[in-house]
């Protein structure tokens, strides 16, 4: 059993809940998955592995994961939301034009959530980091960059 499956089944047994064959399929897509998907690219894959499953289970599985903590969904600039497994710490960066996503890491973060901590007393429990702008690709095809939005310049 893979890691994250071990660590899924875990939570939702804790909850009473049980680790349906849809559940497992759901928790190996994302596992396998390099890419944030919207609900409906997660079914059409669990759809490949498991014909029976409908669309408004897989909802009602990732509404039930992302409650348990078990996965994250973020709008990345779209209407619908794309999902991914919890725990990843990364952060995005969104192209306005193609759409293109661009995961990064990085410790700048993690000074910040320890700063906030330390200064306020706060306990960061979640977070979720995208910046809009225009890639390499699109800015190489001419595309406009206005100034820095908060108008930083380090």
């Amino acid at each position: 059993m893979i890691s994250g499956l071990k660590t899924g089944l875990k939570k939702l047994k804790e909850a009473g809940f049980k680790l349906t064959p849809q559940r497992r399929v759901i928790f190996e897509v994302l596992e396998s998955s390099d890419k944030h998907m919207s609900a409906e690219e997660i079914h059409k894959r669990v759809k490949e592995r498991y014909p029976r499953a409908g669309l408004a289970t897989t909802y009602r599985t990732l509404d039930l994961l992302k409650e348990l903590g078990l996965v994250t969904n973020i709008s990345l600039g779209e209407e619908h939301k794309h999902y991914e497994l919890a725990g990843k710490c990364h952060y995005h960066l969104v192209c306005l034009r193609c759409g293109d996503v661009i995961e990064f890491g990085s410790n700048f973060f993690g000074k910040i959530e320890k700063g906030l901590s330390k200064d306020h007393g706060f306990e960061v429990t979640d977070q979720n980091v995208e910046f809009h702008g225009y890639c390499s690709k699109c800015r190489q095809k001419g595309e406009k960059i206005d100034d820095l939005a908060c108008g930083y310049e380090g």
